[in-house]
């Protein structure tokens, strides 16, 4: 099942412990990302996979706290 999300960055502060934390989130999700598309290691990709769910978790948490 594929879910879609919309985010609207005018609702995160840019400033801040919120904006930097949503950065760096950010910014480690898409280096995960990155590394996905890379790696051939079928036993790196699943703990890759781990840590991108606990990033989009963390993510998603911060959403929900701003609405």
């Amino acid at each position: 099942m594929r879910e879609e999300r919309t985010i609207h960055l005018a609702e995160i502060s840019i400033g801040g412990r919120d904006g930097f934390l949503w950065n760096r989130l950010h910014g480690e999700r898409e280096e995960l990302c990155e590394r996905l598309l890379r790696d051939d290691s079928e036993e790196h990709r699943k703990k890759l996979r781990a840590r991108l769910r606990r990033v989009d978790d963390a993510l998603d948490r911060m959403m929900s706290t701003l609405h």
